[in-house]
Parts: C-alpha cells; sequence; structure tokens
C-alpha cells in the first residue's frame, strides 16, 4: 500500500515537472524539429534504430542493475519495448529474469531484446570465436528464446578488439543462422571505435556510452553523426553518467531527482540517438525516465541543473579515455579501476564491481596502488582517480582485490 500510494504521488510530482520553460543555448543540443511538431503531451516518441527499422520509444529499459521482475512487467505497461541485458549481468540471472516474464507475459514478438557477450580482453586469443557462440547459447536458454533482435560484442574499447576474427566471425553466423536479427557493439570509446566501425560496414547497431559529461566532446559528437548518417542505430548508455549518487563524500549524498530526467532529456535531444537504456532499480525510477518519453523540453528546474557549471566535476564520470594511463609509472589499469568504482559506489552492483575488477591482469590491479604513497594519475576531464582509488581499498571490495 505504502509503494502504491508513493507511486501515485510520484506520478502528480511528473505532471507538475512536464510544465515546460524555454531553451538553454550553449551546451544544449538544439531540436530537429520545432516543438510545435513535437508529439502532443503523453504520446511516446518514438524514432528508427538506424538501417534496422527497428521503431522504439526513445526510453528503453536498461536491465543490468534490476532484480525485482516486476520491474520487466511495469516497463512493458508503460510503453517501452526494448529490454537490454547481457550474459555478464548477475551471473546470467538478469537474463534470467528477463526471459521468464517476457514468456510469462506473453509478449515476445511485441519486444526488442538485446544481449551481449563480453570477451574479457580476450577478443583475439584463438578460441574467441567458440567462446563467443557458446557464452551466446547459453544466454539463449537463460531468455527462453530462439533468436534475439540485437547482440553485441559487449566492451569493445580498443581497435584490435573490434577487429578481432573470432567476434566477427561469431556474430556473422549467428546472424545468418537466425539466432540474432542484428549485431553490434557496445563501446565507452566512441570517438575511436565508431569511425572505424562505420568503415567495416559489418554493424547494425553501437550502444555507446554518452552523456552531458561529455558535451564538449567534439571527436565524439563527430562519430556518433557520422555513424547514424552511414545507418547504424545508435543507443545511448550511461546518459545519467553514474545516477543519483554523489562519488564524492564530501557533497550531498544525492542529487535532485530532476537531474535524471535533465541529463536523460540532453542527450535524446540528440536526433542521431536512437533511444536510450537508463538503468533502474526501482519503480519511481523507471516512472521518472519514461516521463521523457512523451516530452523533451526541458522545465525550469531542469534547466538551471544543466545551467550549473559544476556538475561535471561533481559528476566524476571517467570516459574511459585512458589518457591518464601513461601517469601511472606501474601501469595501473586505471579506466577498469574508474568504472569498477562506479559499479560498486554509485550503482551498489558490488557483484558486477567484483568481476569487472576481477578482469584486469595480476600486477595492474589495486594492489599495485596500496604500495603507492600517493596517486601521480591526473585526469584530463574532472575525475578525481585519487579518490576514487582510495574509496576502492576501504571497501570490502578493495580488501579482498588487493
Amino acid at each position: 500500500m505504502n509503494h502504491t500510494q508513493s507511486r501515485r504521488e510520484f506520478l502528480v510530482r511528473s505532471g507538475q515537472w512536464a510544465v515546460g520553460a524555454g531553451l538553454l543555448g550553449g551546451l544544449v543540443p538544439k531540436l530537429s524539429t520545432s516543438p510545435g511538431a513535437w508529439p502532443a503531451a503523453g504520446k511516446v516518441i518514438t524514432r528508427t534504430l538506424g538501417k534496422t527499422g527497428l521503431e522504439l520509444p526513445v526510453v528503453s529499459f536498461g536491465v543490468m542493475n534490476a532484480d525485482v521482475p516486476g520491474l520487466v512487467r511495469r516497463a512493458y505497461e508503460l510503453g517501452m519495448r526494448h529490454y537490454d541485458t547481457a550474459a555478464a549481468y548477475q551471473r546470467g540471472r538478469n537474463e534470467e529474469m528477463v526471459g521468464s516474464m517476457l514468456k510469462d507475459m506473453g509478449v515476445r514478438d511485441k519486444v526488442i531484446v538485446a544481449t551481449k557477450v563480453s570477451l574479457w580482453n580476450r577478443a583475439k586469443d584463438p578460441t574467441a570465436r567458440d567462446v563467443f557462440r557458446q557464452t551466446f547459447e547459453g544466454s539463449l536458454q537463460r531468455l527462453h528464446m530462439d533468436q534475439v533482435d540485437i547482440l553485441y560484442h559487449h566492451m569493445v574499447d580498443n581497435l584490435d578488439d573490434l577487429k578481432a576474427e573470432g567476434p566477427l566471425h561469431a556474430l556473422a553466423e549467428l546472424k545468418k543462422e537466425g539466432k540474432t536479427r542484428f549485431v553490434g557493439f557496445s563501446t565507452h570509446q566512441g570517438s575511436l571505435i565508431l569511425p572505424e566501425a562505420t568503415k567495416m560496414g559489418l554493424f547494425d547497431v553501437a550502444l555507446v556510452a554518452f552523456n552531458y559529461t561529455m558535451a564538449n566532446d567534439k571527436a565524439l559528437l563527430d562519430a556518433l553523426e557520422g555513424a547514424a548518417r552511414a545507418g547504424m542505430g545508435i543507443v545511448a548508455m550511461k546518459t545519467q553518467a553514474g545516477g543519483l549518487s554523489h562519488p564524492d563524500r564530501g557533497l550531498p549524498k544525492t542529487l535532485p531527482p530532476h537531474s535524471q530526467t535533465a541529463l536523460l532529456k540532453w542527450a535524446l535531444r540528440h536526433p542521431f540517438v536512437g533511444t536510450a537504456i537508463p538503468g533502474v532499480t526501482t519503480y519511481e525510477q523507471m516512472e521518472q525516465n519514461f516521463t521523457v518519453a512523451s516530452d523533451l523540453e526541458f522545465t525550469d528546474a531542469e534547466q538551471a541543473f544543466l545551467a550549473d557549471k559544476t556538475f561535471s566535476a561533481r559528476a566524476q564520470f571517467c570516459r574511459q579515455c585512458a589518457q591518464c594511463l601513461g601517469d601511472c609509472p606501474r601501469g595501473v589499469d586505471i579506466p577498469t579501476l574508474m568504472r569498477s568504482h562506479m559499479y560498486a559506489m554509485q550503482y551498489a552492483n558490488w557483484e558486477l564491481a567484483g568481476s569487472t575488477l576481477a578482469t584486469i591482469e595480476a600486477g595492474r590491479n589495486l594492489d599495485v596502488c596500496r604500495a603507492c604513497g600517493s596517486c601521480s594519475a591526473q585526469c584530463r576531464h574532472d575525475v578525481n582517480i585519487a579518490m576514487k582509488i582510495d574509496q576502492l581499498k576501504t571497501t570490502e571490495l578493495g580488501i579482498v582485490a588487493g
């Protein structure tokens, strides 16, 4: 009863937030059409996902951190039609939840399901093709499906992994066999990976980290626009730059709720984004996110939030650009440590944080950091690397990893 009441109160507040205001200049993208040409309030905005022809609501369900089966049903009731999961999420339990719920609901033919296979820096191994296929076969079993709509090579953050023959062969074979309708890759390195992937002409969809902290990254914006022009469908992830929680313990614990709709709208106001997959763990978060799907205008509160030029520094979002790697004399894998920190401290997904840490080869993990009196690595984009590493060290996760 308390949950139902709080949800009803939330919907009232959401209606209040929907009162539009003017537009921010500068870092806020212009609309692809005039506001008057947009759908009326309440009508879901849809876009076509590149050359796939799939027409999706602009807000989809990033299932990664969700462990409440009812969220799968609620997403469908709200109007979401795209579910994004992966073999590695919750060690397969995430796929099991999605597959079981969709089967029980009887709506498999009405939704788009995407999953991912990560080879954890082993894409060039001789066995990569077979491992990729075997992992995906496990995904199909957990999902209770004979076919997914989109299959991604997960976490492709360097050109060697992008061009590795094993995963490419596996993706091509699985598409030809009808086990996936479309193939793609996910990356935190859009400015590096997208131009080359566009030239290759093999991928239907790209799942790319994209949020407000990257507003001045012209190379990324150009790469996203170029890929979209070439017909690649663009799905945006990490749109909320880490979510509601502040990674800096010296700041208030959480951001205001309207920060999340502001950030999601900012990403979706770029016409090259087909849909976004913000992650949620509660009904309130999901319902709040989906208010954006019918209205991309900024409210006064959202405009004020985005106008605060200190947000990027406070967000402490690691772009995974890897420019910090040369700063560490001992070669620590700082980008993976930063991603693990986000999973642990902001997503509260300790299992994913631990499995991510486990992918770092010996001699480049937290054990090396423990031997340093101070961290010499400097982020080019506002992230306090030393603070995050110290926080990882003091957690149970860091103790185990060290």
